[in-house]
């Protein structure tokens, strides 16, 4: 048993042939085009001018040698399309992909669901999980019995987590959303952005991205023996 032949969106095509075809071949276009449906594109020193579409290809094309559009093209490409159900469409994609200066309307879906709102509502939905949890370790460090010890020596699981591993009045730096922030490991190994105290890197690293769960040890920078700004990271 024989497969079926499958057919794909694209008819033929034609691509990047001279405006100057028109003019002097247009009998040529007549009979290779016919009255096929499809999507031309016009272009101009090979950057996408506009985009269009057309039940009469041939016309159409030559019709823009003269138009509000005429001298601002100098090439064009054809594509005929078999299913002509979705030809408006195919011209909206490509529009809104491209965005050619010579389109002034991007044309719209009629079917498509707009994600603006879903990924809206999925990114609040986030963001109350990380708050949730940022406020939740924070009970914890409070609640942590103070007989346990940490791995680092010298600090208590409860203290701040910086404590030994950096020197008194260490700046911490860091450029988020264009705005320069720093950050003073103190004494005791907690760190202070502005007028406010933290235990551990990623709570200060949460407070400047406004509550938002962050890892401190990539956020932080700080700067090693030999002078360079690293990440907190490489101190684990």
């Amino acid at each position: 048993m024989s497969q079926k032949k499958r057919h794909g969106l694209i008819e033929a095509d034609l691509e990047s042939i001279s405006s100057m075809v028109f003019d002097k071949y247009h009998e040529a276009i007549t009979k290779l085009v016919g009255k096929r449906h499809g999507v031309y594109a016009l272009y101009s020193k090979n950057t996408l001018y506009y985009v269009g579409l057309a039940t009469d290809l041939r016309n159409r094309i030559k019709q823009h040698l003269n138009d509000k559009h005429a001298m601002k093209w100098d090439r064009f490409s054809l594509f005929l399309i078999k299913n002509v159900n979705y030809l408006k469409e195919l011209e909206s994609l490509i529009v809104h992909i491209a965005e050619p200066k010579g389109n002034t309307q991007r044309g719209r879906f009629v079917h498509s669901q707009n994600l603006h709102f879903v990924l809206k509502k999925l990114l609040d939905d986030q963001y109350e999980r990380d708050r949730t949890q940022i406020l939740s370790n924070q009970n914890n460090i409070r609640n942590t019995p103070k007989k346990r010890l940490s791995k680092i020596s010298g600090r208590k699981s409860d203290g701040p987590i910086l404590y030994n591993l950096l020197p008194t009045k260490s700046t911490l730096r860091k450029t988020y959303n264009g705005k320069n922030y720093t950050a003073t490991v103190n004494k005791d190994g907690s760190i202070s952005v502005g007028n406010h105290t933290f235990n551990s890197p990623s709570l200060a690293a949460s407070y400047v991205r406004n509550g938002k769960a962050t890892n401190g040890w990539t956020f932080w920078q700080y700067k090693n023996k030999k002078g360079e700004w690293v990440y907190l990271d490489e101190l684990r």
